[in-house]
């Protein structure tokens, strides 16, 4: 189960070096930059769409076209949110805060050279830690049971919704996609569930086209309901691209505070580098050398965002492909990728196909390297892209996502169920509801439901034996109190009230 570097790279590099797979590599980085740097797409589109065009590859070549897809996709959010102060996801929001009045003062490329580098820097430092922690945390997973496992499934749930906007409506979501996960045949018992007799439906919902539609089409509904933009209004002067080596230097305590913030937020089970983001930008706003002028236009401030958001990108693969609860909504569509190509997450992963494991180590890695290249290179060719109007760009991307559909099983029911997930995936937005939740339930759902019942036949259908073993107890009181905690707090903040309200408090002699 442990594995060293000599191991990866005798095992990985045999896979990655393949043609093929480097020239997907490349084109999955160029996709990743351009659909981050759009504001109204987001890298989880960008994978939607691209996951269908692995249905025939290879494992090692489709995730040469995924993984440096999403590095270069969180990096290539940072282009907008320097230039339009929009960010192109989510996890460069903060960079808006620096980025924007840099650009102003004429130093648009020294911002977006700076973002490139320093999301280099917690990029890779992010693939070494999930090479070095990923074995050691599956090692680890060999020990889990039935009831471990549930209790991570149903924490993973818990924590993206108390994440989401809302408690109640994150909750929703979630369960809405353990509903539509039980669609299907019953594994237990061989009964048909809410197939309403339609033998598409056997098997269950596929993942491709529900994922497609809700991410996918579903955004570009919401984006066309909200207003179209046309072509962006740029900077004049972009300028040198390039950071001097004095200016990189000077970052360098800050880095280092962002890695460690962004790795530690992103293991967390369905936390992911935008909470990372956050969190570092808020540290360095509190004990940063120039904590006064953060939001003024200061390097530091894209750099503790930059490099914490890039930081938590390999962190987030860590619970994903060794305990199959992604960290964020991307690694939730790289989870269905796995399982797309019959890899099933968790500690048998490792030592089954470890030699897939290794490639997915490597190629990490790889894209970290190529969006650095293409990313200083390119970076002026991105800011053009930006001009282009949405008007223009939708109805490509929406027909990508009906050929996407299509393509996976060459099935026309797909594309039914694309529309269908498509429009409810609009209307969801329109209520405030998030997609994460209802993809992560879809995902987790099976997980959730067989080790449920498992571990209630096995225990004789008690329930407090789900708390019998630590792991287990922990997790389920942790998401038991995550779950309550609006409700605690509001108690604690009415008993300090009433305590504050007491005579004789706060009363003169």
């Amino acid at each position: 189960m442990m594995i060293g570097l000599s191991e990866i790279l005798e095992l990985g590099l045999p896979l990655v070096l393949d043609p093929s797979v480097l020239l997907l590599a490349v084109v999955g980085t160029l996709t990743g930059l351009f659909v981050g740097a759009m504001p109204g797409l987001s890298s989880v589109m960008a994978m939607a769409i691209l996951i269908p065009l692995t249905y025939r590859m290879s494992p090692q070549q489709a995730f040469g076209l995924l993984l440096p897809a999403y590095a270069a996709g969180t990096f290539g959010g940072a282009i907008s949110a320097i230039l339009l102060n929009i960010p192109g996801t989510g996890a460069a929001i903060m960079t808006t805060y620096d980025g924007y009045p840099m650009a102003q003062r004429g130093q648009a490329g020294y911002a977006i050279g700076l973002s490139c580098v320093y999301s280099f820097v917690g990029g890779i430092a992010s693939a070494v830690f999930l090479a070095a922690f990923a074995p050691i945390v599956a090692h680890w997973a060999i020990r889990l049971g039935t009831r471990e496992y549930f209790a991570v499934a149903v924490f993973g749930l818990a924590v993206i919704s108390y994440l989401s906007s809302s408690l109640i409506k994150g909750l929703l979501g979630g369960a809405l996609g353990l509903l539509l996960a039980t669609v299907g045949m019953d594994v237990f018992t061989g009964v048909s569930r809410f197939t309403f007799g339609r033998a598409e439906l056997a098997g269950g919902l596929e993942f491709v086209p529900v994922m497609i539609g809700v991410f996918g089409l579903g955004e570009i509904l919401h984006t066309v309901d909200a207003g179209t933009r046309e072509g962006a209004q740029l900077p004049q002067k972009i300028g040198r691209m390039l950071p001097e080596l004095k200016h990189v230097l000077r970052c360098i305590p800050t880095a280092i505070r962002a890695i460690v913030v962004g790795m530690f937020i992103g293991i967390i089970p369905a936390s992911g580098p935008t909470i990372g983001a956050v969190a570092s930008y808020g540290l360095e706003k509190r004990i940063g050398k120039r904590r006064d002028q953060m939001g003024t236009g200061v390097p530091e401030g894209i750099v503790a965002s930059e490099t914490a958001n890039n930081a938590g990108t390999g962190a987030a693969i860590v619970p994903m492909i060794t305990l199959g609860i992604p960290g964020d909504a991307v690694t939730a569509v790289l989870l269905g990728a796995l399982m797309l190509h019959n890899l099933r997450p968790g500690p048998a992963l490792f030592t089954q196909r470890m030699d897939v494991v290794a490639s997915i180590f490597i190629l990490f890695f790889l894209g970290n390297i190529l969006f650095l290249v293409f990313g200083l290179l390119g970076a002026k060719f991105f800011v053009r892209v930006l001009k282009t109007p949405q008007r223009i760009l939708l109805p490509i991307v929406a027909a990508l996502c009906f050929i996407g559909a299509y393509a996976a099983r060459r099935s026309v029911f797909d594309v039914h169920v694309l529309v269908l997930f498509g429009v409810f995936g609009f209307l969801i937005r329109k209520i405030g509801i998030t997609p994460a939740p209802l993809i992560l339930g879809f995902i987790l759902g099976p997980i959730v439901e067989s080790n449920l019942r498992r571990g209630l036949i096995t225990t004789g259908g008690s329930v407090s034996a789900f708390f019998a073993r630590p792991v287990s107890a922990l997790l389920l009181t942790l998401t038991l109190v995550l779950l309550f905690s609006p409700l605690l707090i509001r108690l604690a903040q009415r008993l300090h009230s009433a305590l504050q309200r007491q005579p004789g408090k706060g009363a003169s002699d």
